[in-house]
């Protein structure tokens, strides 16, 4: 009969082969983190309704600006598919230039409606940025409703 005696061979332990209970949990806790981040990233229609309101109303004001500045009139038109912006030289209406006013297609999942109930509406600034046509303009997707206005002052303003 033999007896074996713990040598530091038998005493020593293979290296663990997997992840401890503790480290999986961890990983889970991150990629919860991470999925949630994503998620609350992704646009739904109140933001894009909200977003699309915002752009409009810096626009609108740009355009104002533009108008006091050149000392010339400009017009937004709006339609059901987007919004554009001009401005009169020499008595005739040409595109007003510039990235920040070029032509522009509502989102897919916006729908506009101008604040007579009209399909179409036209905002006009004079030279020196009043608005003899004030205009609400109502922008909805889904549950969310914004608004957008020109009074008569050139002032523009949002409201839910």
């Amino acid at each position: 009969m033999r007896i074996f005696a713990a040598t530091a061979e038998t005493r020593a332990r293979r290296a663990p082969n997997g992840f401890t209970l503790v480290e999986l949990m961890v990983v889970l806790a991150i990629m919860a983190l991470a999925a949630t981040a994503v998620v609350l990233t992704i646009p739904g229609e109140e933001r894009t309704v909200r977003s699309e309101a915002d752009r409009l109303a810096a626009r609108l004001a740009a355009a104002r600006d533009v108008a006091v500045i050149e000392g010339r009139s400009v017009a937004v038109s709006f339609a059901p598919s987007g919004y554009g912006f001009e401005r009169r030289i020499s008595g005739e209406w040409q595109p007003l230039p510039g990235r920040a006013f070029e032509q522009r297609n509502w989102p897919g999942d916006v729908r506009f409606a101008a604040g007579d109930g009209q399909g179409a509406a036209r905002v006009l600034f004079d030279r020196v940025g009043t608005s003899p046509t004030p205009q609400t303009v109502v922008l909805s997707g889904g549950d969310a409703r914004e608004i957008v206005r020109v009074s008569a002052t050139g002032e523009v303003s949002r409201d839910q």
